[in-house]
């Protein structure tokens, strides 16, 4: 056999599988053989990230902004997976955010995730460079706060949302008032507005009663008072040692909020932290052991 025939022969045999496994790998315009996804595909499944940006890399954003519209759930999934770790990923913001208000919860949320992820790692240089518009980075943050907002979405998109807001705050900061969400009917979605918003509007109503809110709005005051140098003062009146050190209290925003509870000047505050220190929690006795009182 000549070898331009035997050339002929291989390469058909190595296009056969992607062939029948995937659509055909040639672009039928340029007659070039292109990447076929069902590598992508694979990536996604195994979550290998170097493999997930080595294969958008081949497909490019154009078959990529194919894949993230196409109908086939899990090829979209893959697609949105891959995104990230594109290096023209700016370019793909357009076609990201068309899944934001996806049906399928699962399609939506890994959009708001990738949403997030793709403007907290910009600026507006990159935004330049790439020639994206103002108005898309503006969009991008609108989308995410309206999601946030819709009462009527599950409750894990929601926070999603709001989570991605936080990804992208250097962006999306001073954007969109969130504000109307400290009083929203789910405490999940309370928590996550106060912890998200500046600590001047992040003010729960003053029935709130959910322990996870109101540790939130200790964390946040904490944050604002040590970043002013002021005295610690407690939200509602509260003793630091009532938020701090409640049982209900996530661990995370007790280690937030030990600096004002070991600065506060309470004589309650400071019978609490004896007894943190030589009974506490292992991790918070730790901490109270290792810190001092005055910072």
């Amino acid at each position: 056999m000549r070898p331009a025939a035997c050339a002929l022969a291989l390469s058909l045999l190595l296009i056969a599988p992607f062939a029948t496994a995937d659509r055909l790998p040639y672009n039928r315009h340029t007659g070039l053989l292109e990447a076929p996804l069902v590598g992508l595909r694979k990536a996604a499944e195994r979550g290998d990230r170097a493999e997930l940006g080595r294969w958008a890399a081949r497909i490019g954003v154009a078959r990529l902004t194919q894949a993230l519209a196409d109908p086939d759930r899990d090829l979209a999934l893959a697609a949105l997976d891959s995104v990230p770790f594109l290096r023209e990923r700016l370019l793909m913001l357009d076609a990201v955010l068309a899944r934001c208000d996806a049906a399928d919860t699962q399609l939506g949320e890994r959009a708001l995730r990738t949403l997030g992820a793709l403007l907290g790692d910009a600026d507006p240089g990159l935004f330049a460079e790439w020639e994206v518009p103002d108005e898309v980075a503006r969009r991008a943050c609108q989308v995410m706060a309206a999601v946030a907002g819709k009462a009527d979405r599950a409750l894990d998109v929601r926070l999603v949302a709001l989570q991605s807001l936080a990804d992208a705050n250097t962006l999306c900061a001073g954007r969109n008032d969130l504000s109307a969400l400290v009083t929203d009917p789910s405490p999940e979605i309370r928590r996550a507005a106060v912890l998200g918003l500046p600590a001047n509007r992040a003010r729960p109503a003053s029935q709130e009663v959910d322990p996870g809110v109101l540790a939130a709005m200790g964390v946040v005051l904490c944050r604002q008072q040590r970043d002013l140098h002021a005295k610690p003062a407690p939200p509602a009146g509260r003793p630091w040692r009532d938020l701090a050190l409640a049982p209900s209290t996530p661990a995370e925003d007790a280690v937030e909020m030990l600096p004002c509870l070991l600065e506060s000047t309470d004589p309650g505050d400071s019978k609490a932290v004896e007894d943190l220190r030589s009974k506490g929690s292992p991790l918070l006795r730790d901490l109270a052991m290792h810190t001092s009182d005055r910072p």
